[in-house]
């Protein structure tokens, strides 16, 4: 509550205007909120491409004319690629499209925004078999991030003068997870049942699901940015820098579209967020500096996520729940890379 009510005291700022100059950025979720209003400063900060992964190509096009007529960007500059993070087949075929676009020398990701998720007070399961929210925000933008992030990888070792990043999208209210399903055998089974879903939502409230999945985001970047190989400087860079980023709570489409509890649609209209502002958010993350590699960004700055994910329990939690995440993904995705 404290945070929301102290957000005005954070105005966001862009970074420098030619920050993307000659880059291309992939930003996913992005044909409405937060995820189109980082497509939208990108594009006034001189990137040459965007490449915006949207659910409905319908509504893509709409944003790309919304784009095209608020930012003088030439029609070229963006591209719409189908992407539905509740089916895993999609994932696959969006990330073979970012592997065939290297390949193919048709060009390189500079920046990768895994924007996309959802929120939502329903049960639902999708058609791969996995309670809708956990998979959308946790294994499928897992899975994604971890064949981009091989991309960039190839890339940084074919033009060592690269630094390409990878965002991933989160929430500051990941740290009021109470995760009681950590205690379980198998933690992502425990959270594929849909009586301990209700037993949890009842010890802690309607977002609970919501800050649970936004925390498996936190543990997904923490561990990937772990995978990420050093360069043989004095400073021992990373090839890619890695981060996840809170936009703050903003007025976007994420709790209206979805049945989300009314106290949350409430809150998020009093205390909200311009998505516009939110946006700022994201491209200052995939500007920033290699010191923010692993870092949880909260107001332009590396914050302390939380002990949810920094005492010796949340650390033997999120081991255990990315074993447990990639035991999922190998079997869904048989090309899955080992980094």
């Amino acid at each position: 509550m404290l945070k929301l009510l102290a957000q005005p005291f954070h105005p966001l700022t862009l970074p420098a205007p030619t920050s993307f100059a000659n880059q291309t950025l992939l930003i996913t979720g992005a044909n409405t909120g937060v995820g189109l209003e980082a497509a939208r400063h990108a594009l006034t900060l001189h990137a040459a491409k965007v490449i915006l992964g949207v659910r409905d190509l319908t509504k893509g096009e709409a944003a790309k004319a919304d784009l095209l007529s608020t930012t003088g960007a030439h029609p070229s500059q963006i591209d719409l690629w189908a992407l539905d993070l509740a089916s895993f087949a999609s994932v696959k075929a969006f990330a073979a499209r970012v592997e065939q676009y290297f390949r193919d020398g048709q060009g390189r990701i500079d920046v990768a925004i895994m924007n996309a998720g959802m929120a939502s007070g329903e049960w639902h399961v999708t058609e791969d078999g996995w309670e809708r929210t956990i998979q959308v925000n946790g294994l499928a933008t897992a899975l994604l991030s971890l064949r981009v992030l091989n991309v960039l990888l190839a890339q940084a070792r074919e033009d060592e003068t690269l630094l390409s990043h990878l965002v991933i999208v989160a929430s500051d209210v990941h740290m009021s997870a109470g995760l009681l399903e950590r205690y379980q055998e198998n933690t992502l089974a425990a959270l594929n049942d849909r009586t301990q879903w209700e037993r949890s939502a009842a010890a802690n409230g309607p977002a609970e699901r919501y800050a649970v999945s936004k925390l498996l985001g936190v543990y997904s970047m923490l561990e990937l940015a772990e995978m990420v190989p050093r360069r043989e400087d004095a400073a021992r860079t990373p090839w890619v820098v890695v981060n996840a980023v809170t936009p703050g709570f903003c007025k976007s489409e994420l709790l209206t579209r979805e049945k989300a509890p009314v106290v949350l649609r409430v809150m998020q209209w009093l205390t909200g967020r311009t998505t516009e502002e939110g946006g700022k958010a994201l491209v200052d993350a995939a500007a920033s500096e290699v010191e923010s590699h692993g870092g949880w960004l909260e107001n332009q700055a590396v914050a302390d996520p939380g002990e949810i994910v920094t005492s010796k329990e949340g650390v033997r939690t999120r081991k255990k729940v990315w074993r447990e995440m990639l035991e999922v993904l190998r079997k869904v995705d048989l090309e899955l890379p080992r980094l």
